[in-house]
């Protein structure tokens, strides 16, 4: 029965295929060839070689065996013009004027990127090495201490000599190589006698929990429910980081963190790998895509514990917000919701504004459409989680591009499990408590062509009847009520939201 119902997991296909392989010559283990398609250049990887990933440590000089993706890269603005970037089809930023690369395994920012203050000196680099370079999806969801960081695709020394374990071609290939980069593309990286298996799509997903001695509340935080959400995984990797050191502890209950709930979507930087994870959350018997089989794992998890803190961003600008529950019990659509913890849990954070009213705002405008049965599509992981008993806030850290929504995120799983009484909080008056919004409408897209007129600011304020949008056929769509616009979407699908419309309410 298994054998002829369960979808397979599909392959990536050759074309998204960077294959490497050094170590043919034992006295220059370091040469290589690097390959996409019927293109082939010299490299370089580690000085040591190529390395089992479970050996990789900091500072070996070796290269990782493994596949690994790419979802990035910076080129330098002097030497590449950006008209010539910005054709390319992968996406290249400019690279910073001052940036560090955290290779310190006793720092928080362990491999990961981050701003140089002024009055720090430059780190030493050869020059011309990263005029052009693409960080590997390597040990970065949640790094693990000396495992190894800074693992890039650069630019080789004129004498392709070893690398620090990185993976190296000439400079004069660098164009030719980033001409020929897609999204989603992943690196292969093996020895000459290592057969590749099937390249399949993420099939596994990582928590790390931490339980006290003494009885307490079960919390789950989870980050990359949608892919391009970054936040999440980074203020959770700080976090495990500092439980592991002992610079937090746990003083009763148990915290699990997932760092990266979606890895599909997570790897090809973009919202969904094959649909919306947070919509229609259930229990999959018979899954059909990625999403299906991450539901599958993740609801059990959601089931075995009482609280759900999930990190989000959102694509537009504006200020950080949460989304909570019903006021009360027993309601239709969320009987067994618990709006004492979660009012609790939203006046800890120190947010300017908090969101309720998600299912009756859907439920009104999937009635108004006569789709009134199609309610479960707006089921997330907070409405599962009320549904199976336990209390949930979703929290929107801030744009997907402001660096400043990881420190959002990472104080919100700090005030969350302090409120919790689970950690200690940190000294000083509680936050001012924030303004309650209440979703009055949900706008749908009744076609793939109907469009917002603008970007809209997070909460950015609207007046009743004002046009906001426009659908496919030269109708506009105006605002039903005065009130404030979240989630204001550039490129929706037919039958998804395009904004929410929030009234005014009182201080929470």
């Amino acid at each position: 029965m298994s054998e002829l119902f369960a979808a397979p997991i599909p392959e990536i296909g050759p074309d998204l295929i960077i294959t490497v392989r050094a170590g043919d010559d034992p006295a220059a283990p370091h040469r290589g060839t690097l390959t996409i398609g019927d293109w082939s250049v010299p490299c370089a990887v580690g000085r040591s070689g190529i390395v089992d990933p479970a050996l990789k440590r900091e500072g070996d000089g070796a290269t990782p065996a493994g596949r690994f993706a790419l979802r990035y890269g910076y080129y330098e603005p002097g030497v590449f013009a950006d008209a010539e970037m910005a054709e390319m089809a992968f996406p290249f930023k400019p690279k910073p004027d001052s940036y560090d690369w955290i290779e310190n395994p006793a720092s928080p920012d362990y491999n990961r990127m981050r701003a140089r203050s002024h009055n720090e000196p430059p780190p030493a680099r050869a020059p011309k090495l990263f005029d052009i370079f693409i960080p590997l999806g390597w040990n970065d969801a949640v790094p693990r201490a000396a495992g190894g960081s800074a693992i890039f695709l650069h630019a080789a020394r004129p004498e392709m000599t070893g690398t620090a374990g990185c993976v190296a071609v000439p400079h004069d290939q660098l164009l030719n190589l980033a001409r020929r980069l897609r999204p989603g593309m992943i690196i292969d990286i093996a020895a000459p006698d290592q057969t590749a298996g099937p390249l399949a799509l993420p099939d596994s997903l990582e928590s790390v929990s931490f339980h006290s001695l003494r009885p307490g509340p079960r919390v789950i935080v989870t980050g990359a429910v949608h892919g391009n959400e970054v936040c999440g995984p980074k203020a959770i990797a700080r976090m495990i980081a500092e439980f592991r050191s002992g610079r937090r502890k746990l003083l009763c209950g148990s915290v699990t963190f997932v760092p990266v709930v979606n890895a599909l979507a997570y790897r090809l930087d973009q919202r969904e790998g094959e649909r919306n994870l947070n919509r229609n959350l259930r229990d999959y018997p018979v899954p059909q895509v990625n999403e299906d089989r991450v539901a599958n794992v993740l609801c059990p998890l959601l089931r075995a514990h009482d609280v759900l803190i999930d990190l989000h961003s959102f694509g537009s600008e504006g200020p950080a917000f949460a989304l909570f529950g019903p006021d009360a019990p027993g309601g239709a659509l969320e009987p067994h919701a618990r709006p004492d913890e979660e009012r609790r849990l939203i006046r800890a954070l120190g947010l300017p504004f908090a969101v309720q009213g998600w299912m009756p705002a859907h439920l009104k405008a999937l009635a108004q459409q006569g789709r009134a049965q199609d309610i479960a599509h707006a089921v997330g992981t907070t409405e599962f989680m009320r549904f199976v008993g336990g209390a949930a806030i979703t929290v929107e850290c801030g744009s997907h591009k402001d660096p400043a929504s990881v420190g959002v995120a990472y104080d919100v799983i700090a005030r969350g499990l302090a409120a919790l009484d689970m950690i200690m909080a940190e000294a000083g008056p509680p936050p001012p408590p924030p303004q309650i919004l209440q979703i009055g409408d949900a706008i749908f897209a009744e076609s793939d062509d109907d469009r917002l007129l603008r970007s809209f600011v997070t909460g950015e304020p609207v007046r009743a009847g004002e046009v906001i949008g426009q659908r496919a056929d030269g109708s506009p769509i105006t605002a039903p009520h005065d009130g404030a616009v979240i989630f204001a979407s550039g490129k929706v699908k037919a039958g998804t939201e395009m904004c929410f419309l929030c009234l005014h309410g009182a201080a929470g």
